[in-house]
């Protein structure tokens, strides 16, 4: 009997000691989850969540820059979340046209970028994509598959008008000291014939004694540049380029292209400067002239229809958000933009 009742008080206490552990178990694991990564928005089949929202955050305030002021509206709590029902939008539209956009899709548009650079090295690539959209590597590379996307979209959902004769004539009308000018110049390029201090300073001395002489007398110049020595792709016409606008030529020789803006008026000389490949050059300008039109026309007709595909996607955007349901959860949104009830459909002006 004795036995009997000390098992009997053992098995109470190991019952006691089970339902004290089970009580101070959370009971509601799934909805402790939940507040942490609660569900702010919900825009058709997708869910925002405020995850989402974290990491959008710093990829709102990367690309906000490129946005037009008028989807800037509110707090930046607000904006962003606009942004990244945005973004959910063109998701949808892209799952329902079924673009794929997997890592091999993005490596193939990375190397199409890059063959159409002309650039090989990928380390390369990531400092002229730095340069040209003023964004760390990874930022842009992160939004890559967006911008894939709305290419897709741009040819299926989207039809941008050309830009009439009328728009190009009168943004060169208004851009012409952006367009800049054309130039008729010599060039006299030499290369040093090794690295050392000594060659680079005797080489500058030639040349600065060249210009002096030049100066007097500009018939040396054509004389010198006709030589043999010369490098420029146009020795052969004694170093001449005939008329060339400076953004034409800025993509091949962008050092050259700056010294002739600098430099500017027709008879003038540069002083002896390096160009992108370390060597050593002069020009003498033998004509500068506004760059006519018909040189910029093409240039000019791409820009303007850039800034239209850009357009028109945006108004897609909001004409395709507003046909879209879309709920509300987030307290600070639904205050800012006095939603009455949260469960209604939702959609920004």
């Amino acid at each position: 009997m004795q036995k009997s009742s000390r098992l009997k008080r053992h098995f109470v206490f190991i019952f006691a000691a089970v339902v004290c552990v089970f009580l101070a178990v959370p009971t509601n694991p799934l909805g402790s989850y939940e507040s942490l990564n609660a569900v702010l928005a919900i825009v058709g089949p997708k869910s925002i969540s405020s995850l989402d929202y974290e990491e959008g955050v710093e990829r709102y305030k990367n690309l906000s820059r490129f946005f037009p002021t008028y989807r800037k509206k509110g707090s930046l709590h607000s904006q962003v979340i606009d942004f990244l029902i945005d973004r959910a939008v063109v998701d949808n539209a892209a799952d329902e046209e079924s673009i794929q956009v997997n890592e091999k899709r993005i490596e193939a548009e990375i190397q199409k970028r890059m063959e159409a650079q002309g650039i090989s090295d990928l380390e390369q690539f990531k400092k002229a994509v730095q340069t040209q959209f003023n964004l760390p590597y990874d930022v842009w590379l992160e939004d890559l598959p967006y911008q894939i996307k709305k290419g897709q979209l741009l040819q299926i959902k989207v039809s941008p008008p050309l830009p009439s004769e009328q728009e190009v004539q009168s943004w060169y009308n208004k851009n012409k000291a952006k367009v800049g000018n054309e130039f008729k110049f010599r060039e006299l390029v030499i290369s040093p014939a090794n690295s050392s201090i000594e060659e680079e300073s005797r080489l500058f001395n030639e040349l600065t004694e060249i210009r002096n002489k030049s100066l007097q007398d500009p018939s040396f110049f054509k004389l010198v540049a006709s030589g043999p020595r010369n490098e420029s792709r146009y020795k052969l016409n004694g170093g001449l380029v005939n008329w060339v606008p400076t953004f034409e030529l800025y993509k091949s020789q962008p050092m050259t292209a700056s010294v002739l803006a600098q430099v500017g008026g027709q008879g003038k000389f540069s002083e002896v400067f390096r160009d992108d490949r370390k060597r050593y050059c002069l020009v003498y300008i033998e004509g500068m002239r506004p760059t006519p039109l018909d040189a910029v026309r093409k240039g000019i007709q791409g820009f303007l229809f850039r800034e239209k595909e850009q357009t028109s996607f945006e108004e897609w955007v909001a004409a395709t958000r507003k046909s879209t349901s879309i709920t509300i959860f987030d307290p600070i949104y639904i205050k800012e933009h006095n939603i009455s009830n949260p469960e209604e459909k939702y959609n920004s002006d």
